[in-house]
């Protein structure tokens, strides 16, 4: 007979291997698989604030890692709903760096097609790539409802990358964040 527990053993052993340093993950191929990682969120804001995108230059890392360690954003769309005195629970945000911080914020919602779409974060999707979807479908909401074959015709795609845009179009959480932006006032038609 084996003893029981052997047979509940293997249920109950934990994922074993490297994990990632903020969220403890078993790492898949070296990256974190949790889409809800601080380091993962930050990583995303911080390229949402760049230059090529929203340009916010006060959204650094270090900024961005501690919005997401206080669950405060999932997403760069979040940084709009923020509260003035979620900003000043963070030490880099006073009352004058946080005059500045609204004024880069309302700005940025004159992104470009092209800056929002390299914003998003879409796999494959880089800023000259960006330009090129940008040339190709004159405003976001094309881009919702676009089929592949379509998506295939814009010359620095491949295949995956189509792919890619179509399903972050189709995805309910990025649904969410482009409902939260269209809300906010950007120009995303």
């Amino acid at each position: 007979m084996i003893p029981i527990f052997k047979i509940f053993e293997g249920i109950f052993n934990t994922p074993k291997g490297p994990k990632c340093d903020e969220c403890q993950s078993v790492l898949i191929d070296s990256n974190c698989p949790n889409m809800d990682c601080p380091i993962k969120i930050a990583s995303w804001v911080v390229q949402w604030a760049s230059t090529e995108a929203a340009n916010i230059p006060i959204l650094n890392s270090s900024i961005a890692l501690k919005l997401a360690k206080l669950n405060l954003i999932i997403h760069p769309a979040d940084i709009y709903e923020l509260s003035e005195s979620d900003w000043l629970q963070l030490p880099e945000i006073n009352k004058i760096k946080y005059k500045d911080l609204t004024r880069f914020l309302e700005a940025s919602k004159n992104m470009t097609p092209e800056s929002l779409l390299y914003g998003f974060r879409i796999k494959g999707v880089d800023y000259p790539i960006a330009k090129d979807l940008a040339n190709k479908f004159s405003a976001i909401s094309q881009l919702r409802v676009v089929k592949i074959e379509k998506l295939i015709t814009v010359g620095s795609l491949s295949e995956g990358t189509a792919f890619a845009v179509r399903q972050w179009f189709r995805d309910s959480f990025n649904k969410r964040m482009l409902k939260i932006l269209d809300a906010q006032g950007f120009k995303l038609d």
